[in-house]
């Protein structure tokens, strides 16, 4: 899957008119040497509306990823479906201007940006598509490879009414067929299976009034802000200090009057008992307990956006020999983020796969 997508991304533009050839293989040399048959933004470049899906399949474990974008209601899409066994992972994002929408299973969840951002589904290094090297490019490692198909013996059919190609060859690891379509041709349909029985990859490409997005209704469930970062613990002198720092990149901010910071001490069940509520956009708060424990709560605005943002600092300190701990609470959603995922086998997959939507990238831009 990784390196279909990868390559895609990975060719160059033909500035050339189309010399007029003769054989269905003559235009599908021409086709590879181009390079303009499996570059996904020369193929979507004039499409107002896009969906790309991917199916793949290896060792029994099952996935669909659809990457979509539809410019004129404004809105992106990425969605992963996962299935290991008997158990699954199946998300949904939707976004575009100030709200979001999330799907985990059949639930719909509101999510909210103070600072919208436009996102290309395209860009490949959000953790979805292996890893990238320092110029952005995609790393990857399954069979199918362009840079191969030159040297590859493919057969070719070509309808020319129907403007429809259909290629087919075989390398060392797996059995390929492309399917290009219109005048040139272009990529619609690339499928590979291995050998040895045990993957394949089928990904289609879907344009037109067939890959319109649309948002019906506003789902009731809020969701919190999906913050991440950093929390370090240390003791100076006595002070026992809590420090929480949003991760660099964090997206979808929100304001600081939306965001309380909540200490207490945790029951068997890990649930928080609360014993101060620092409303963030004090900035500061000194706390006495009844013990006698003094505490200090500080929030710092890293880039003073008035937003609760990437790089900003939330501190506690206290000589209360209390076992504290401390979570971010989201008045907005009325739940703390930690709660959000759902608490299954699978969690961890989907925190992995969803974790990098929320950083901002080269690939952003203002609204």
């Amino acid at each position: 899957m990784l390196v279909i997508f990868g390559s895609l991304l990975a060719g160059c533009l033909g500035g050339e008119e189309p010399i007029p050839l003769d054989t269905p293989e003559e235009i599908f040399d021409a086709a590879i040497e181009s390079g303009d048959a499996w570059n996904l933004q020369r193929i979507l470049e004039s499409e107002d509306a896009y969906r790309l899906e991917i199916l793949d399949s290896v060792s029994g474990v099952q996935s669909l990823m659809m990457l979509g974008e539809d410019q004129e209601s404004g809105l992106t899409r990425i969605s992963m479906l996962t299935v290991v066994g008997n158990e699954s992972v199946d998300f949904e994002l939707i976004e575009g201007g100030s709200n979001y929408h999330v799907r985990i299973g059949d639930t719909w969840y509101l999510g909210r940006d103070a600072a919208p951002e436009v996102i290309d589904p395209l860009s490949g290094c959000w953790g979805f598509y292996g890893f990238c090297d320092d110029d952005q490019n995609v790393q990857t490692g399954l069979p199918m490879d362009v840079s191969e198909f030159s040297s590859l013996d493919w057969k070719v059919t070509w309808d020319s009414e129907a403007q429809q190609m259909v290629a087919v060859t075989d390398n060392a690891t797996s059995q390929i067929l492309l399917e290009l379509r219109g005048s040139p041709p272009l990529l619609v349909k690339a499928e590979s299976y291995s050998n040895d029985g045990l993957s394949s990859t089928v990904m289609s490409i879907i344009t037109g009034d067939d890959a319109k997005l649309e948002v019906e209704g506003e789902p009731p469930i809020r969701m919190p802000v999906p913050v991440s970062g950093e929390v370090m613990m240390n003791v100076v002198d006595g002070i026992r200090i809590w420090e929480y720092t949003v991760a660099e990149g964090f997206r979808w901010e929100v304001s600081v009057d939306e965001v309380e910071l909540h200490v207490g001490e945790r029951d068997t069940e890990g649930n928080l008992s609360v014993l101060v509520e620092f409303p963030i956009e004090a900035g500061h708060l000194d706390y006495t307990d009844q013990e006698g424990g003094a505490w200090t709560f500080d929030y710092f605005d890293h880039d003073g956006d008035g937003l609760f943002s990437g790089g900003d600092v939330l501190r506690v300190e206290t000589d209360s020999d209390r076992d504290f701990d401390a979570a971010i609470y989201d008045l907005w959603a009325e739940s703390y983020p930690e709660s959000f995922l759902p608490g299954h086998f699978l969690s961890s997959l989907l925190i992995f796969l969803f974790i990098p939507l929320f950083r901002k990238s080269k690939f952003t831009r203002s609204i």
